[in-house]
């Protein structure tokens, strides 16, 4: 599998979002936006996200959001960060995963239910008793 960088993954998501979503096309030409200035705003959430801690992670769909939103409002201002980042390729790169034939697992056997005794039984039937006096 080829290593994509993160402005590769977002502009590939974006690419095909404008593609298919004829709104958003016209905000992603926006002359003020950038990809670059687009990763360091995902960059600055993420950073929030974490509240002062050196990692976190961070699920596809809020990433992608956070792109869309960026493009999406003009009086967003994104400062320069320095971060280290790891991603994970959108399915569009990645290369097929082949899977391995599942193996059959043996069904887990139950242990039966606790058999009620007697008390519990009468208990039971008791409150299930009518009384000619309930009627």
């Amino acid at each position: 599998m080829e290593a994509v960088s993160m402005e590769q993954a977002i502009k590939i998501y974006l690419d095909n979002r404008a593609k298919t979503d004829s709104l958003f096309a016209e905000t992603y030409k926006k002359a003020n936006k950038s990809i670059k200035e687009c990763c360091k705003y995902i960059y600055s959430q993420a950073k929030k996200l974490a509240k002062g801690g050196n990692a976190v992670g961070v699920d596809d769909a809020t990433v992608y959001g956070w792109a869309v939103h960026y493009y999406d409002e003009d009086n967003i201002k994104v400062k320069d960060m320095k971060e280290r980042v790891e991603v994970v390729a959108p399915t569009t790169v990645q290369e097929p995963v082949v899977q391995e034939p599942v193996k059959e697992e043996k069904p887990v056997k139950q242990k039966s239910a606790r058999k009620k005794t007697k008390q519990e039984l009468q208990k039971i039937f008791d409150s299930r008793q009518l009384s000619l006096f309930d009627m």
